[in-house]
């Protein structure tokens, strides 16, 4: 391992999971700097409904999914299967887990059609996820909010549980709404888990909008109330108050006004990143809600930061015992991507632990390693144990600490002394090894 560790304190923790939507870099680009050096050990990839595949080769890439999944979408495989079998040919720094993508299930059987599926087409759906499960992948997620996905009636996302169900998968969603029908989609998501009989993890809990701040109290009292009835729910959240998506989300539902959004990433427009959609309406002369359909018009696939949290909703969240810490962060190469992409782990456990003392350690600690990987069903990972996987970091909690910001967010953070994937080392105080070591994380499988 090279110099050992100071004292033996500084050895804290093993496996930091991160869940992202996108699984681009799972295939494209397997370093994963901006995961490694914050500490992350395993990659939960394919959520919020957005994925590579399954795919027709007939049909033209989905629309958008480019932005999410970069420019790269082409790949030599076509079942969920054969993409999970080109997962585990990649040399990975980290270890990834993948989710069957319900937005790509059901672009595969119906494209972007705005309708319910025929008996037929929902046998299609099924068998995908069937085959998805059957792989390895760990369950089935939805993206509400996203088309295809949002035409989808809460009947065919029950039907497609159900197969993840029968293979031992959970349901996550990133909900219909974060915002005015927070509770409403929370009671459909449960709807979900207890008509498919499977857990269920709710993605990046929030309630958006400064309208809706507070609402975390009522939400989190539902969530309890529902697993006191039995449903086995739980969520995760991202250390900011800020979230990031497509900048066309807001023209199909605004979360937040013009002086809230920044546009982090637009491809052929640089002069725009990091400005908000006010500033960029003073640069195009326009009023300030022209701008984002200006933008768009122009370039379709620009990505946007959204300030719609509340602190205090924020804390709420992170401190409850049900939650995980994920990153939800969007790969990206260019613009101003979400500080979350560099520094979500170091930051709960150096603002919200260190700092600000919101929760232990321990409970910081556990978070991020044996509550999901409890939670997606990896045997032998997340604790420290004599056969399980030497997924470890090594970190000094006196020091550990975010330095990613809106205006910066490609810093690495500080405090992290080693990070170790496999048994072999990935970083090594901030700099990352050669060390390809990751493995592609099937769901059941021992270490």
């Amino acid at each position: 391992m090279g110099e050992s560790p100071r004292s033996a304190e500084t050895l804290r923790a093993t496996r930091h999971a991160s869940s992202t939507p996108h699984d681009d870099d799972a295939v494209m680009s397997t370093c994963m700097d901006f995961k490694l050096l914050q500490g992350v050990t395993t990659n939960i990839v394919g959520n919020c409904g957005t994925g590579m595949a399954p795919r027709d080769p007939s049909r033209p890439p989905m629309p958008g999914v480019n932005v999410v999944l970069g420019a790269r979408q082409e790949g030599d495989w076509q079942s969920f299967g054969e993409y999970m079998d080109a997962v585990d040919r990649a040399e990975l720094a980290v270890n990834v887990g993948c989710f069957v993508p319900h937005g790509a299930v059901r672009y595969f059987a119906l494209g972007m059609e705005r309708r319910e599926p025929d008996d037929a087409e929902l046998g299609l759906m099924r068998d995908a996820v069937a085959e998805g499960m059957a792989a390895g992948a760990l369950g089935l997620s939805t993206g509400l909010i996203y088309p295809p996905g949002a035409f989808a009636k809460t009947e065919e996302i029950v039907a497609l549980a159900a197969v993840a169900a029968e293979h031992g998968g959970i349901y996550m969603t990133h909900m219909r709404d974060e915002a005015e029908q927070l509770l409403e989609a929370i009671e459909e998501a449960v709807r979900i888990a207890r008509g498919a009989w499977l857990p269920l993890e709710i993605s990046h809990h929030k309630a958006g909008r400064r309208e809706n701040w507070g609402k975390t109290e009522q939400s989190i009292a539902l969530i309890e109330k529902e697993r006191e009835a039995g449903v086995d729910v739980t969520f995760d959240a991202y250390p900011y108050t800020a979230g990031s998506t497509i900048l066309a989300v807001m023209a199909r539902r605004p979360e937040a006004g013009p002086d809230s959004v920044m546009v982090s990433s637009v491809r052929g427009k640089p002069e725009f990143e990091g400005k908000t959609l006010t500033q960029i309406a003073e640069m195009l002369g326009v009023a300030p809600d022209e701008a984002a359909p200006r933008v768009l018009e122009a370039y379709p696939s620009a990505v946007a930061v959204f300030f719609m949290m509340d602190e205090a909703d924020v804390r709420r969240v992170l401190a409850h015992s049900l939650c995980m810490v994920g990153s939800d962060g969007i790969p990206s190469r260019t613009g101003k991507p979400h500080p979350r992409l560099y520094g979500t782990f170091p930051r709960v456990l150096g603002k919200y632990v260190r700092e600000e003392r919101l929760f232990s350690l321990e409970e910081g600690v556990r978070q991020m390693t044996s509550l999901p990987a409890r939670r997606m069903n990896l045997a032998g990972r997340g604790e420290l144990r004599e056969g399980f996987a030497a997924d470890v970091v090594v970190f000094d909690p006196k020091t550990i600490a975010d330095r990613a910001t809106y205006e910066e967010p490609r810093k690495y953070p500080a405090g992290i002394d080693y990070v170790i994937v496999n048994g072999e080392i990935g970083a090594e105080h901030g700099k990352q090894t050669a060390a390809r070591s990751g493995r592609l994380l099937r769901g059941g499988s021992a270490v």
